[in-house]
């Protein structure tokens, strides 16, 4: 058996060293791997799959690093919480900066149009990435959550479950030094549309709540936001998982 192998017209010849098996469960889509090495023997080289032992993850970045993709360590900030190969999650302490509107044939147009580029209150904020999509909830207490903290909806249109309506806004790769890229085109963004009912208990709704939060002068406390903003079902252990 020719266990010499050449991809993709190269002048690389490859030789079987390992084998990884994947085994899936009958009724659901959960798995799991492991890895093998391979003896080659007699006068044809036929391969033999040694016994292996459950897949590493030391052992899945040195298989990342020799397919061509570094797993290199690096500087986490503090505002990290997940990092994974193709998503992170992180938290946004509360803040004041400007946001924007360009509403479309809503009842609030012209109180919207009227808030444009105002500088606002923001709630803290929890995001997460996964590959091309973007994920935004509020947090009533502005400090680093835990696995227990309860998420609630964050009160801005174009969310639909938390999901970001991303339009022409290009995200920029998933690496923990672009968070403030994510954030930059979270909130530079214009918010065009509703569309996941209702935002907020603020008296008046959610147009109400964003002219409070311009005009009002100390930053709201986590009383505030919790007698506010609607809660979800999911603590952020359970947004991981």
């Amino acid at each position: 058996m020719n266990t010499l192998v050449e991809f993709g017209g190269q002048d690389r010849h490859y030789q079987l060293k390992q084998a990884v098996l994947i085994y899936q469960e009958t009724v659901s889509s959960a798995a799991a791997a492991t890895i093998h090495a391979v003896e080659l023997s007699g006068q044809n080289a036929r391969p033999t799959i040694l016994p292996g032992q459950p897949i590493t993850v030391r052992a899945l970045e040195s298989l990342i690093q020799s397919l061509g993709r570094g797993a290199k360590g690096g500087f986490f900030p503090p505002n990290l919480i997940s990092l994974a190969l193709d998503g992170m999650v992180w938290w946004c302490p509360a803040t004041r900066r400007r946001i924007w509107f360009k509403p479309s044939n809503d009842l609030d147009a012209k109180r919207l149009k009227a808030l444009n580029g105002k500088v606002v209150h923001h709630p803290p904020l929890l995001f997460k990435v996964e590959e091309s999509h973007l994920n935004v909830f509020a947090l009533a207490k502005n400090q680093r959550p835990t696995p227990d903290t309860r998420l609630y909806c964050a009160p801005y249109w174009n969310l639909s479950a938390g999901h970001m309506c991303n339009g022409n806004l290009t995200l920029p790769p998933v690496a923990p030094e672009n968070l403030p890229a994510f954030e930059a085109a979270f909130f530079n963004s214009a918010f065009t549309h509703s569309s996941d009912g209702t935002l907020t208990s603020f008296p008046g709704g959610h147009t109400a709540l964003w002219e409070h939060l311009a005009t009002r002068k100390a930053a709201p406390d986590a009383r505030f936001w919790t007698a506010h903003l609607r809660r979800t079902n999911e603590t952020i252990s359970q947004l991981l998982k």
